[in-house]
């Protein structure tokens, strides 16, 4: 039996029970994160205010819950936004990875290993077309995309890496990364 099968549950009861930030589930087990930095929730604020007027009427660019469930991958996700159909908000339970459109991850100081390692290859295992990662500690924006085999497993085959500053095209979006400010020591 699966990590995911065993300690489903578990996710669930945890989020359910504690006010903590969020609830992921992996391999490696039930992870619960810490409520993020300020300039962590700055870039998500400023990037969401970038994309809604980009959006159609359908369309909508959602921060915090819900989180992405893939029992076919065994993962469940809680990315920083998220870009989907509305209509896939009107069902119950948690997000499925087919509605998903495009995952923003901002990378926290601690832990830079999940966004680029654990999250780089659960997205494309889940079929989601397009995953931004911003990274307020080096002050760049990485954009992959094209999910597909590869000797690795299923992964992103296309990066583009840019700078704070970039204007970037990002799953049929404009982003403006100069809105991004880098981390402070205090942030770390």
């Amino acid at each position: 039996m699966r990590a995911y099968d065993l300690l489903r549950p578990t996710a669930v009861a945890i989020m359910e029970r504690l006010d903590a930030y969020g609830v992921e589930l992996d391999d490696q087990g039930v992870h619960v994160m810490m409520s993020p930095v300020n300039r962590h929730e700055l870039a998500i604020s400023r990037l969401l205010r970038q994309l809604l007027p980009q959006m159609g009427p359908e369309t909508v660019a959602h921060s915090g819950t819900p989180e992405i469930d893939d029992p076919a991958t065994g993962r469940l996700r809680r990315p920083d936004l998220v870009v989907l159909p509305e209509a896939a908000l009107t069902r119950p339970g948690y997000l499925r990875p087919e509605d998903v459109e495009m995952v923003v991850e901002v990378v926290s100081a601690p832990n830079p290993e999940n966004d680029y390692e654990n999250k780089a290859a659960d997205y494309p295992a889940m079929g989601i077309p397009t995953y931004v990662i911003i990274d307020p500690r080096k002050s760049t924006v990485a954009v992959l995309t094209d999910p597909g085999p590869t000797p690795e497993g299923t992964r992103y085959r296309t990066r583009r890496d840019h700078v704070f500053g970039d204007q970037i095209s990002a799953g049929g979006y404009t982003i403006d990364s100069s809105a991004f400010l880098p981390y402070e020591d205090e942030d770390a």
